[in-house]
């Protein structure tokens, strides 16, 4: 062999030695547990059960004040309450939520129709209200069919209230 040819195997040999052992090459390196556990993520959520109810709040009724959206019927002048109780689950570091309550999209057929929301007292539909972990809170909705409406406009007309959501919707502190 020349010698042009053993300098070169022996470049190639020392290649592929340092190719070789590439991964054994580190600085030092450690690494230790945590104390802690596992993260738990907390609770969210709302439950209103049955018990709210329909009444007639108008001025002068006839019949009594309990109602049936599902059978009675609301004329110009009427106004109808839902009132029921809420139980919030909020539990977490940084937890609030906000409460409020939807009739739905398209469920208020015109203006001749006036639909606020309450919870603990507060008109949710401008000011939402903060909420505490096992916090009962009042919460309200009121149709109003406005006196005013004229000749036989929204007669047949229905306001769709079966499908009423009351929401809670978390918020960063």
């Amino acid at each position: 062999m020349n010698r042009k040819t053993k300098g070169a195997l022996a470049v190639g040999a020392g290649a592929i030695l340092l190719l070789g052992g590439f991964g054994s090459y580190a600085l030092w390196s450690d690494s230790e547990d945590i104390a802690g556990g596992n993260i738990t993520t907390g609770d969210f959520g709302l439950d209103c059960g049955t018990g709210g109810a329909w009444t007639d709040i108008s001025s002068t009724m006839i019949g009594g004040n309990a109602v049936d959206p599902a059978t009675d019927l609301m004329v110009p002048g009427d106004v109808w309450k839902y009132a029921g109780d809420c139980t919030v689950t909020a539990t977490g570091k940084n937890m609030k939520a906000t409460l409020g309550v939807n009739l739905g999209t398209g469920n208020v057929p015109s203006s001749n129709f006036v639909v606020t929301t309450t919870a603990n007292g507060t008109d949710t539909t401008t000011t939402p209200i903060s909420v505490t972990n096992g916090q009962q809170i009042p919460v309200t909705a009121t149709v109003e069919f406005k006196a005013s409406t004229p000749n036989t406009v929204d007669t047949n007309t229905q306001v769709g209230v079966s499908n009423m959501k009351i929401a809670l919707n978390q918020v960063r502190p």
